[in-house]
């Protein structure tokens, strides 16, 4: 079985936004964005969306660091919970890491600071695991990018 220790598919999303990702050695997903007033919504802050953004992102990418690549498998969300504790801003860190991974079902958590240590948001998150055709990891190379 062949497992990523870092995902080899780039994100463009991330590419587009500036999210530095960092693969961390226990299996989990490390993105980091640096707002600024045009990822604010209309009262003024940083919209919701964007941690939202990042524990999908971080999460989804540490499920994609189990899948085995040989086979084909992919991976997506199909579940996403949130809880959001305060407002976000400055610079986000979101981490994401998988609780349980079965065959074809994955569990994951994560959490999105600030760049003061204080907890934005945190999130629950079920993947379902798929091999063959489903995903990015099963798509070819003419297929990539062509959506979801």
């Amino acid at each position: 079985m062949t497992r990523s220790d870092a995902f080899p598919f780039p994100s463009p999303v991330n590419e587009k936004l500036g999210v530095r990702t960092e693969d961390l050695p226990d299996g989990t997903v490390r993105l980091t964005l640096t707002t600024d007033p045009s990822f604010h919504n209309e009262v003024g802050f940083v919209h919701g969306g964007v941690p939202t953004f990042l524990l999908d992102g971080a999460m989804g990418r540490a499920c994609g660091r189990t899948l085995d690549l040989e086979r084909g498998e992919s991976c997506a969300t199909v579940q996403l919970s949130v809880q959001f504790l305060t407002k976000a801003e400055g610079t986000l860190v979101a981490t994401g890491r998988v609780v349980r991974r079965g065959r074809r079902v994955a569990f994951l958590e994560g959490e999105c600071l600030r760049e003061d240590g204080k907890v934005v948001a945190r999130a629950q998150g079920t993947w379902v695991v798929g091999e063959g055709k489903q995903g990015r990891a099963g798509e070819s190379k003419g297929e990539q990018g062509r959506g979801r």
